[in-house]
């Protein structure tokens, strides 16, 4: 299991790379077991040897294939815009439950 200060992570499983940035970064799919939490799929970018990585998003198996189910409507051109449901009145801020995620860029 690989350190980087406190923070403890095991790729398990490597599924694919979806890009190069041309800093050399890599957008992965891999299965990841943060410390000693359950493994998720993760999408985020890493340095070519793994030491470091980029902001990215970890994913449960249901999450995964509800994520499929959306990117086959996406490429099936049935997308539409989702209004977000979490609002207590039109002026409140949105904050939402989960994390959001953030572009995954080179770190």
């Amino acid at each position: 299991m690989a350190e980087r200060g406190e923070l403890k992570f095991e790729i398990i499983e490597k599924f694919g790379q979806l890009s190069t940035s041309k800093s050399g970064w890599h957008l992965e799919l891999n299965l990841v077991k943060w410390g000693d939490n359950q493994p998720k799929f993760d999408l985020r970018s890493w340095r070519e040897d793994h030491q470091k990585m980029g902001k990215g998003i970890g994913l449960t198996h249901a999450e995964l294939q509800e994520l499929q189910q959306v990117v086959n409507r996406i490429l099936a051109g049935e997308s539409h815009v989702v209004e977000p449901t979490a609002l207590v009145d039109e002026t409140a801020e949105f904050i939402p439950d989960t994390p959001q995620v953030t572009r995954l860029g080179d770190a």
